[in-house]
């Protein structure tokens, strides 16, 4: 499957050249290589998963959507390892569309809707709107949130409420 570094370095723990200069380059991070090692002994080289972010309290992991439930386990066994091997809580989110990745970040706050805004520059942003009483419900800061989603979805991501 598919890991931040490769399934040699997951196995041994020792950096190859090019998994190395992923990491010079900041295109990976030490908490993806730590992750990275633990998932693929845990799961036996058959889970992967694509970037971790440290949110202070807890480890955002994102995965593919179909990885979810193998990451996690049965009865969250795997999850529990992997939070009491890292120190902390571990949250999986599934990309997959703009709409169930934002779901799974502001969950358990309601989403009003999703908006594509057309700027005057000819670029576009998707404009999230929350319920305003659910503003206190967010695990996560509301940059933090913008910032991670628009990491890896194709639009930059504005969050407001309503």
């Amino acid at each position: 499957m598919s890991l931040p570094i490769c399934d040699i370095c997951a196995k041994t723990g020792v950096m190859c050249n090019a998994c190395d200069a992923k990491l010079r380059n900041n295109e990976i991070s030490d908490l993806d290589i730590e992750i990275s090692k633990i998932i693929y002994n845990m799961g036996n080289g058959e889970f992967s998963f694509d970037r971790s972010f440290d949110m202070g309290d807890f480890i955002v992991l994102i995965t593919q959507k179909r990885e979810v439930g193998k990451i996690i386990g049965k009865n969250a066994t795997n999850l529990r390892e992997l939070s009491s091997k890292l120190g902390k809580k571990v949250r999986i989110i599934g990309t997959g569309n703009l709409e169930d990745v934002v779901y799974d970040f502001v969950a358990p706050a309601q989403i009003l809707g999703i908006n594509t805004v057309f700027k005057t520059d000819g670029s576009t942003s998707r404009r999230v709107i929350i319920n305003k009483k659910d503003e206190n419900k967010l695990k996560i800061g509301v940059g933090t949130i913008e910032e991670l989603i628009s990491s890896f979805a194709d639009d930059r991501v504005e969050i407001s409420f309503g």
